[in-house]
């Protein structure tokens, strides 16, 4: 039940005007608290507008999954790329920490590796603003890279599963990733995942939207769910190893 606040008279010229500013603020205090938790009542309760979610894989896997696209679909030609996903206790003893691993072997210097959680809980049919900060390990750097290939890490957030299908004869993923550096419908190009260190050690690196200032937004599904989906494309031939080491996403009611 909302409070009703009486009518203030006009204070005697006998109270300091100290203390007439003093009992003026708490007034206000209190009309203001009242006033909240009338807004506050019943079926009147604001929604949750923003949700922040810390995925730190030293504290375990957390509910991602993996998957792999723009590869052939027999199984012959497909064992070649050498897929492989795992929860590892770290890459090498300077990084020393828990991590998820992603690796293939890029034959046709098209693969993409990504990983997915579901995130739920939010708010039915409504648009988010989504910002991620990705933190992984890697060892590729330009200057061993001979041909002139790159590795992209994208990201994005979708009402349905993002899937690998097979499609003309090759797994694809069933939302748009975009190709290489650019972006798609469904995902935001972060950054290239080239370390600035020297030799072929693992190095920490991290990769923001906030950081190359590109807004992205993405819409719920009407039980209020969306799958986030981290993934990394590459133009590279040759193996690329990467380890996830903890991601942060902030969404924001658009």
């Amino acid at each position: 039940m909302c409070m009703v606040i009486p009518t203030v008279s006009k204070m005697s010229v006998s109270i300091g005007r100290d203390r007439h500013m003093k009992l003026c603020r708490l007034v206000l205090f209190i009309a203001f608290f009242s006033l909240l938790g009338c807004s506050l009542d019943g079926d009147d309760a604001p929604e949750l507008s923003l949700v922040s979610a810390d995925f730190d894989f030293n504290d375990g896997i957390q509910g991602w999954t993996a998957g792999f696209a723009d590869y052939p679909a027999n199984s012959d030609d497909s064992a070649a790329f050498e897929l492989k996903f795992k929860y590892t206790e770290g890459v090498n003893s300077k990084l020393g920490r828990r991590s998820l691993m992603l690796s293939g072997k890029n034959i046709n210097r098209d693969l993409f590796m990504y990983i997915k959680r579901k995130v739920e809980n939010l708010q039915p049919n409504t648009d988010y603003t989504i910002t991620f900060n990705v933190e992984l390990a890697s060892d590729l750097q330009s200057v061993q890279i001979s041909s002139g290939g790159s590795v992209f890490l994208k990201a994005g957030a979708t009402s349905r599963e993002p899937k690998s299908v097979i499609d003309d004869g090759k797994y694809v993923l069933n939302i748009d990733k975009g190709d290489e550096d650019f972006a798609g419908e469904d995902m935001v190009t972060l950054g290239d995942l080239f370390a600035n260190a020297t030799g072929s050690n693992y190095t920490l690196i991290t990769r923001s939207n906030t950081i190359s200032q590109t807004r992205y937004v993405a819409r719920t599904n009407a039980n209020g769910e969306l799958w986030l989906i981290i993934g990394a494309d590459s133009t590279v031939e040759g193996t690329t190893k990467i380890f996830f080491t903890r991601i942060k996403v902030l969404l924001s009611v658009s």
